[in-house]
């Protein structure tokens, strides 16, 4: 009798902006927690991995969020200085 396997979580392939241009990571989830894997740039031998997983904590910020650059309203009122 065959036993069907159920995979434990699922890996994407998406495309990221990088100063470089563009590169292809893997993403994927364990536990809730979120991981990107990246190609291993600095592989020197067969043993080295070909990629290299790094805990995804990237919120990205709110869009309706202004920015805070109000500037001091300038008054006539002395405020002690000699000009």
């Amino acid at each position: 009798m065959s036993e069907k396997k159920k995979s434990l979580f699922g890996i994407w392939k998406k495309t990221v902006n990088t100063k470089n241009g563009p590169v292809e990571v893997l993403s994927f989830s364990v536990n809730g927690t979120r991981y990107t894997a990246w190609a291993n740039s600095y592989k020197n031998n067969e043993k080295s991995p070909d990629y290299n997983a790094y805990v995804d904590d990237y919120v990205k910020p709110a869009q309706n969020t202004p920015l805070q650059t109000e500037t001091p309203k300038m008054t006539n009122q002395s405020d002690g200085l000699p000009f």
